[in-house]
């Protein structure tokens, strides 16, 4: 049973997998995480694809939707709360290195886009958001990076089990200094093409 569960499986160069994706995210504001403020936990959804350079090299993207924002942010004593809702379709581009016996273990790092499906914000404790779309950047980029574990169900299906982060370099809207934080734990299954 345990080598059942500890096997994983070498890929070759050529190799493609993709792998959907289902996840826990909770996000931040870099600046609003100094002062305290609450994260704003969701659920991811997306899919990977992964092409194989060779046994330990493989170039990963994907199609990943993405809920980020941040709670209660009071930025000086001089203002109110705020809180903010932006939603993403993002588009990661990582190099990922393959490690361990049976290459169970990899871990990745690399550059993103997100585009901006909705974004939202509650000014002064109101009841409520209101639409913030015409003063949000429609287009964030970022930096990626995680780590995560592979292991075989079948010749051609494994499950993986991972934990993915970005950091936003792009201010979420034209009026606040905010840029994302974004953590994910994500479990997903992978299947050889």
């Amino acid at each position: 049973m345990s080598s059942f569960l500890c096997s994983g499986q070498t890929r070759e160069k050529g190799n493609i997998e993709l792998t959907p994706i289902v996840g826990y995210s909770a996000s931040y504001q870099l600046d609003s995480f100094l002062f305290g403020s609450s994260s704003v936990s969701s659920i991811q959804l997306g899919i990977y694809g992964n092409y194989f350079f060779n046994n330990r090299w493989s170039l990963r993207t994907g199609l990943l939707y993405q809920k980020m924002g941040t709670n209660n942010v009071d930025f000086s004593i001089f203002t109110n709360e705020y809180s903010e809702r932006t939603n993403y379709i993002t588009v990661p581009l990582t190099l990922n290195y393959h490690f361990g016996t049976k290459r169970n273990w990899y871990v990745n790092y690399g550059i993103g886009v997100g585009f901006l499906t909705n974004a939202r914000a509650s000014y002064n404790g109101r009841n409520g958001f209101i639409d913030t779309n015409n003063v949000a950047n429609s287009t964030q980029y970022e930096i990626n990076g995680g780590i995560g574990y592979k292991f075989k169900i079948s010749p051609k299906f494994l499950m993986v089990f991972e934990n993915s982060n970005l950091i936003g370099l792009t201010k979420t809207t034209e009026q606040r200094s905010g840029k994302n934080f974004y953590m994910s734990f994500n479990i997903g299954a992978v299947f050889k093409i």
